[in-house]
């Protein structure tokens, strides 16, 4: 079994998806409008003669913020549904497979593996697909859509923009690669104190008859802090890629806010334009910032997945 088969099992109904996606692209969408409303406030606030007044910009702009609050409120609904649903589907897919292999598999592996495969991994699986792949068409929307809006304004600072681009995949490739090893290793350390707990409470009687509670409570200590130092070492990681981006961005930012004050003391652009290719840029980094913890997740996600389909690819008897 590979990573596309085992997302077609969980993959929730297409009508279902679909429609999560829709949702997603229009908010997306609607969100793109408004860089170009405080560009035409800006011009309403700055120019007499302006083709649209301050009024009509502001009752333009609560209708786009009330139309994106009820998109976003469908979408959330909608994915946290589907990702239980999926969630479940692959957990009854999971506990069918295990009523058929063999019991010699169950000889060579610890009852905690088996059960962190029904609770974090089905979860991390799941999760992946309705929260992290639902948001990419999205992502992927705004950004170009952005970009789109900056050349049409101005294409000389919409291609130092798009020349920053490749330092941001720089430091998503560098951080980003570090996560899947540590994600994999933080799985197999919580199996294996699951696996220790499990065998614990089978075992308490004799524990309590030789008084080794002391031994065990330090055996205990050993595994849970081992959890707890790699879980320190994933959060640092994952705590590092999206404000290395965010300061990447940021930077773009201020050089782009000097390349256009230089342009409009060369009367080539005007301050409305610049507020709004300032818009459009910031709008253009929150995808980059997102497709930096999608990467993570990606990461952390393949560690759970190779673990599914290992056990999936058990033959039954």
């Amino acid at each position: 079994m590979t990573f596309t088969s085992l997302l077609t099992i969980i993959t929730p109904h297409r009508r279902v998806l679909l429609a999560v996606v829709i949702l997603m692209t229009a908010s997306a969408a609607i969100a793109l409008l408004q860089p170009w409303l405080a560009g035409q406030l800006t011009e309403a606030l700055l120019v007499e003669d302006a083709p649209w007044s301050a009024q009509r910009v502001l009752v333009l702009w609560l209708w786009v913020l009330l139309m994106r609050s009820a998109l976003d409120f469908c979408c959330q609904y909608y994915t946290g549904t589907a990702g239980e649903h999926m969630t479940a589907r692959l957990r009854s897919r999971l506990f069918q497979h295990m009523q058929a292999i063999p019991q010699a598999f169950y000889h060579q592996s610890r009852k905690g593996d088996v059960l962190t495969l029904l609770s974090q991994d089905a979860e991390i699986t799941s999760s992946f697909v309705t929260d992290t792949l639902t948001r990419l068409l999205p992502l992927i929307l705004t950004f170009f859509g952005a970009v789109t809006m900056m050349l049409l304004i101005d294409p000389v600072i919409a291609l130092v923009a798009a020349m920053l681009l490749p330092l941001y995949y720089l430091a998503m490739k560098v951080l980003g690669r570090r996560i899947r090893p540590l994600s994999r290793a933080w799985i197999d350390a919580y199996s294996n104190l699951v696996s220790f707990v499990e065998e614990h409470l089978g075992m308490k009687p004799a524990i309590k008859s030789f008084t080794r509670e002391t031994l065990e409570t330090e055996k205990f200590e050993t595994r849970n802090s081992q959890l707890l130092s790699l879980s320190r070492r994933q959060i640092l990681l994952e705590s590092l890629l999206s404000p290395s981006i965010g300061l990447l961005a940021g930077l773009g930012l201020l050089l782009l806010f000097w390349l256009g004050s230089a342009r409009i003391e060369a009367e080539m652009l005007s301050p409305a334009e610049l507020v709004t290719l300032i818009l459009y840029a910031m709008m253009m980094s929150q995808p980059l910032r997102s497709l930096a913890d999608l990467y993570g997740e990606l990461q952390r996600t393949r560690g759970a997945a190779e673990r599914i389909i290992g056990f999936l690819s058990e033959r039954p008897e």
